[in-house]
């Protein structure tokens, strides 16, 4: 699905049932070698100006040329029906652009050779990432202050390390109820504080972004019960 132009990569994050999940890398397809009109057939036959080419092995690109390579805005579309539209600059997406894959998921935002550096992600089901990716070495990852939004109205807002929550940050539900705090993982593990739509609050661990490890429950009167919680409930 989502991520290499040459041989970059782009690990994403897959939104799982309790939390955001582990990140995957979806490999962006390489362009023709060479992009240009030696490896396949460009009308007219120029090497600057706008042209229409087909290259060997299947895909084809529609935009303008430069010294004959994509440079400027165009339309590249590969031979497994993925294809990528925007700008181009020595032939790599630089600027503003889309990639489209054939499943439906696309990547969104501005390019920086060849590689995602901001926008947004947006997988089949309708789960979103929002935000800067990093540029370093042979990848793009979700690095910085982000969100990831499920398709099921939950959202979490905060800092992104390597692809995953790492630092403060902020996890609703589409109920309401939310959490925020210190998070360590793509699994939500982290500490902090959460007020639940009944009024309920809760100071303490958390996993999968729910209350579990040791807490204390507030409840609507301001009384303190601290105790040991698994899975969003405390022990007896």
């Amino acid at each position: 699905m989502i991520s290499r132009f040459k041989t970059s990569g782009i690990p994403l994050l897959v939104a799982s049932v309790l939390g955001i999940g582990s990140y995957v890398t979806y490999p962006l397809p390489s362009m023709a070698q060479g992009t240009d009109a030696r490896t396949g057939r460009c009308v007219p036959a120029i090497t600057t100006g706008r042209v229409r080419c087909d290259y060997d092995g299947g895909d084809s690109y529609i935009g303008q040329f430069v010294n004959g390579l994509p440079s400027g805005t165009g339309v590249y579309v590969y031979a497994s029906g993925d294809r990528y539209e925007g700008q181009f600059r020595l032939g790599q997406p630089n600027g503003r652009g889309q990639f489209i894959f054939k499943n439906d998921a696309r990547v969104e935002g501005r390019f920086q050779d060849g590689k995602i550096s901001s926008g947004t992600a947006i997988f089949t089901n309708g789960d979103r990432y929002i935000g800067p990716f990093s540029l370093d070495g042979e990848v793009g990852v979700p690095t910085g202050q982000g969100q990831f939004i499920f398709a099921n109205g939950d959202r979490f807002v905060g800092q992104f390390l390597g692809g995953k929550p790492l630092g403060t940050g902020s996890f609703t539900r589409a109920d309401g109820s939310r959490c925020s705090g210190q998070f360590y993982s793509q699994e939500l593990d982290g500490r902090g504080r959460c007020a639940f739509s009944n009024g309920i609050r809760y100071e303490g661990e958390l996993r999968k972004g729910l209350p579990h490890g040791k807490g204390t429950i507030i409840d609507t009167r301001g009384r303190r019960f601290p105790g040991v919680f698994r899975q969003g409930k405390r022990e007896q």
